[in-house]
């Protein structure tokens, strides 16, 4: 996926895996006990140190960044979240609990769906979609 997303307009596959491993030293990890977020393309990032898990999730503004969409929005602690959901399609992972955290009826990739039913994890919505985004329903 090289080109922007048209259901998940802040991901980019390239741009993503360049924050995660060059800028936040996560690692591509195939378990997803081992990882802290789950993309829209299936690929698992984890921890590769002694990281604190909230701190590298929270960090993820750094990530959004980089898109002009993203420096226009009003963005605070009560749509932070929604947003990282809603334009970039990313899954939380909390491996320690065995559950995944979305956006309350975040679209989730084939994908996502099959990775999260084979590690038998459980499913968190916890934010609602704010729709700052047209496409989403």
């Amino acid at each position: 996926m090289t080109d922007k997303n048209n259901l998940f307009p802040l991901y980019v596959a390239e741009k993503f895996a360049t924050w995660a491993c060059d800028q936040q030293g996560l690692k591509v990890v195939d378990d997803l006990h081992q990882a802290q977020w789950l993309t829209v393309d299936g690929i698992m990032y984890g921890i590769e140190n002694d990281q604190n898990p909230r701190e590298i999730q929270a960090n993820i503004k750094d990530y959004l960044m980089k898109f002009d969409a993203y420096q226009a929005l009003t963005v605070n602690k009560n749509n932070f979240w929604s947003i990282v959901h809603e334009a970039t399609g990313l899954v939380r992972v909390v491996p320690e609990t065995e559950i995944v955290r979305t956006m309350i009826l975040q679209p989730l990739t084939a994908k996502q769906q099959q990775i999260i039913a084979d590690a038998n994890f459980e499913l968190e919505p916890y934010t609602k979609n704010r729709h700052y985004f047209a496409y989403n329903l």
